[in-house]
């Protein structure tokens, strides 16, 4: 087993809202001329990442956005009623099974989803990208603002934002940002018949609060990266790395290192 290292990387994100949840991540998915892959939405660890890694007062600071991570509450195969927090590919990262699930009628703003679906999460649990709290512990823990200080106890805050070590890493600067209160919203949506599931929200107003409770046929902002993305990494151009290069090769042999550059990017 190997120790997993965080690495940051900067690529350029796109903002994509919509007045309907699943039209904003439809057009964020759809291939364009200039994405031929699509856009790929951020889960909410890597939209929290974005916003420990940038200055008070930049974008992502400043409004709220909507995370393809989900929260679903269902029952095990056992019978017993969970709450999953999933910040990996599933049955609501899909714009279509949005549609569906509004078509069929949505429950108090919650979606249907498939019982095998939902067993499948459940299965993930790995307290990394996949959480299950216990639901009667969530059910009863405090659904508005709370103190900052007291949030990291919350059983809401370390699987909605992924992780102790991040939460840990956040929680400081949300307070920078937004004070010492912060917002911290969940609902019952457990029923007999189905498991339900919403998206997440991470808030952009006065206290910020982390949202288990936006309805599937609201508005929605998501972060989008290209889907090649992962592979748009920054690239650099023959005059910064011929720049780079400067640094470590003799003067003598530089002019043959630049004409090699040059003719990489001809």
């Amino acid at each position: 087993m190997t120790n997993q290292i965080w690495v940051p990387r900067k690529v350029a994100g796109e903002e994509f809202y919509a007045d309907r949840l699943d039209e904003a991540l439809r057009t964020c998915q759809t291939p364009t001329k200039e994405a031929p892959k699509g856009y790929e939405a951020q889960f909410m660890p890597e939209i929290i990442d974005t916003r420990i890694a940038s200055p008070g007062g930049s974008r992502i600071w400043q409004t709220w956005f909507t995370a393809p991570s989900i929260r679903a509450t269902g029952k095990s195969r056992q019978g017993k009623p969970f709450v999953v927090y999933a910040h990996i590919p599933n049955y609501f990262s899909k714009h279509k099974n949005i549609t569906k699930a509004i078509e069929q009628g949505l429950v108090n703003g919650a979606g249907r989803m498939p019982q095998d679906e939902f067993q499948r999460l459940l299965d993930l649990k790995d307290d990394e990208r996949v959480f299950v709290v216990n639901y009667e512990v969530l059910r009863s823990a405090e659904s508005g603002v709370i103190p900052v200080s007291k949030a990291l106890a919350h059983p809401q805050t370390i699987p909605f934002l992924g992780g102790r070590e991040r939460a840990e890493a956040y929680l400081p600067q949300h307070e920078k940002n937004y004070g010492s209160k912060i917002g911290n919203w969940h609902l019952n949506d457990f029923i007999e018949d189905s498991p339900l599931a919403r998206a997440l929200f991470v808030d952009g107003g006065y206290v910020g609060g982390l949202c288990g409770c936006g309805i599937l046929n609201g508005d929605a902002r998501f972060l989008g990266v290209r889907a090649e993305g992962a592979a748009q990494k920054f690239s650099p151009s023959a005059e910064q790395l011929t720049n780079l290069i400067n640094e470590y090769v003799a003067p003598i042999n530089q002019p043959e290192v630049h004409n090699r550059i040059s003719a990489v990017f001809r």
